[in-house]
């Protein structure tokens, strides 16, 4: 016999082997390429969302610092200072972006004037929105004088959310909801 004839095909078995080898080395290499895509795109996500909300909280802390006089809160829309209890509905309302918040919740302005609102942030998916509720008012003991000259600090809640760029395909919702809180005083 001659070297030829007793060649058994092992030179093609291990190549297909090695193949096989580097072709799920390849697929996996892959998924885990998607996946960390994914994670970047939701941590972007997640970050435009919290950049939002903390621009329309201080949108809200703004609105109240620029009162001269401290503002009658009430209960029913449109209001700019909500009575207290306000917040709890808001931070039901949230998740899901409803109506009550899109509709009762003020806009948040680039230059602060709450008169005109456009699209500021074109990035998200929605502008970010806030509310401001009237906590509560407590008499400074420390002030001297007569009663009628005695201070008062006025305490305030601004609760603020801001949807995500990117939507859930399945149901329109934003994909990220950042929702923050501050305690605001002042006198």
């Amino acid at each position: 016999m001659n070297a030829q004839n007793r060649q058994t095909g092992t030179a093609l078995v291990t190549s297909l082997l090695l193949l096989l080898v580097l072709t799920v080395i390849g697929i996996s290499a892959m998924q885990v390429t998607r996946v960390q895509e994914r994670m970047a795109g939701n941590t972007r996500d997640l970050n435009l969302s919290f950049q939002g909300a903390e621009a329309a909280l201080r949108n809200g802390e703004d609105m109240i610092a620029a009162q001269a006089f401290p503002p009658d809160p009430c209960s029913t829309a449109p209001c700019d200072f909500w009575a207290p209890g306000a917040s709890a509905v808001a931070n039901s309302e949230t998740r899901s972006w409803s109506s009550w918040w899109l509709t009762n919740t003020t806009p948040y302005e680039a230059n602060g004037d709450h008169a005109h609102p456009t699209t500021e942030m074109t990035d998200l998916n929605a502008d970010p929105r806030f509310v401001v509720e009237f906590v509560a008012e407590i008499s400074d003991p420390l002030t001297t004088g007569e009663a009628g000259n005695r201070s008062s600090r006025y305490f305030y809640q601004v609760t603020a959310a801001s949807p995500g760029a990117a939507t859930s395909a399945a149901t329109a919702a934003p994909t990220a909801m950042t929702v923050l809180q501050s305690t605001y005083a002042r006198r």
